[in-house]
């Protein structure tokens, strides 16, 4: 199989399988115990925080473990807002556990305004700075479009936002910005910073929240007071090893230049049989390639291609029983443009060859659904 869905999920690095089943069959005292081992257990998690502070770009007490970006996005909108005040800014290109928190808050009466998006993808910069006034008091900008790839200019807006409003808290989806971009979390500028584990080679359930130093945040989760007080229940140390581990070697074994090359191969092949990729090569992640196929469902053609043992993408995984495609509408795409986009999406062990022969069946695929389309 050729798996090119890695928006969706990544396969766990070997390190990180290591890692996590030593942490359950040898290091798996509880981390909160008193005694010996336990002290050792919790020495472990706070050992896996370093890692992956150093790799991320951050501080050790900024790294706060959670169960994934949807769990750190939700906890943003219900506990990010000083004295549940103020307007609330995210853009169209949310990925849907942001937006449907945004939702919710609006449910409840807070002004939630949402800035739309150019042509390629990224935040419209003069709708931002009208969006955000005095009264600002969050900000949610995803920093790589889970759904095109298109790269948000993060560390602009938050100079942006914070010259309008100085007591704005900015937050960002980081998902599919985390380590495949050239940006360190605290280059950001960002206040708040969400991650998943199993988009970087680590096992799903696993994710943190980046606080930054300064910004006081209340708990989502209440209990036993893990985490600093910030997040309770007892960890999970297995995949905070695993997850440790895997953004080690991600950072160490990924070369961007490489994956790169793939994805201009794949888009040059495309481009050259007519078909549209949705963001300029130049404007989006090296790990995401969204591409309209014209006349062709994206649902077919995924199904057509499973059968032939490649795996692609056709929007996000998780809103994948939703009609339609919010995202790719607030581009300016048409309901039956957004039918017939895929989405391609490269990691860190793609190869060249697999890539090569994938693109020649999709091809191959995709014209016959065409001809039989139309005839």
């Amino acid at each position: 199989m050729i798996y090119l869905d890695n928006a969706a999920t990544t396969k766990v690095f070997d390190r990180a399988i290591s890692a996590a089943e030593k942490a359950m069959s040898v290091d798996f005292y509880n981390p909160n115990s008193t005694y010996g081992c336990g002290v050792d257990a919790k020495n472990n998690i706070e050992q896996a925080r370093r890692t992956i502070a150093t790799v991320v770009g951050a501080q050790s007490d900024e790294i706060v473990f959670t169960s994934g970006a949807t769990e750190s996005n939700n906890w943003v909108f219900e506990c990010g807002r000083k004295n549940q005040k103020g307007n609330v800014v995210i853009s169209a290109g949310e990925h849907a556990s942001v937006y449907e928190c945004a939702m919710r808050l609006k449910s409840r009466g807070t002004d939630v305004r949402i800035v739309p998006l150019t042509r390629e993808g990224t935040v419209d910069i003069n709708a931002f700075k009208h969006a955000v006034d005095g009264d600002t008091t969050l900000v949610s900008i995803i920093h790589v479009s889970n759904e095109t790839g298109a790269i948000n200019p993060v560390r602009e807006l938050v100079t942006t936002a914070k010259k309008i409003s100085p007591r704005v808290l900015f937050h960002s989806d980081g998902v599919q910005g985390l380590l495949k971009t050239d940006m360190p979390v605290s280059s950001l500028g960002c206040d708040l910073y969400s991650a998943s584990a199993h988009k970087l080679g680590a096992p799903k359930g696993m994710g943190f929240l980046y606080i930054k130093r300064g910004v006081n945040m209340q708990p989502f989760i209440r209990g036993g007071g893990q985490e600093n007080g910030l997040r309770s229940g007892t960890q999970n140390t297995p995949y905070i090893a695993a997850f440790a581990a895997a953004l080690e070697h991600f950072s160490q074994s990924a070369n961007k230049a490489d994956v790169m090359k793939i994805k201009t191969y794949l888009y040059d092949r495309f481009v050259a049989v007519g078909y549209d990729p949705v963001i300029p090569l130049d404007m989006s992640s090296a790990y995401i390639l969204c591409v309209h196929i014209p006349d062709v469902k994206a649902e077919i053609l995924q199904n057509a291609l499973y059968d032939k043992g490649i795996v692609i993408g056709k929007g996000a995984a998780c809103s994948g029983s939703k009609r339609g495609n919010r995202v790719l509408s607030a581009m300016g795409l048409s309901d039956a443009q957004a039918e017939c986009c895929i989405r391609i999406s490269l990691f860190a062990d793609t190869k060249y060859e697999d890539v090569a022969a994938a693109s020649a069946v999709i091809i191959e695929t995709a014209e016959k659904i065409r001809s039989n389309h139309v005839g």
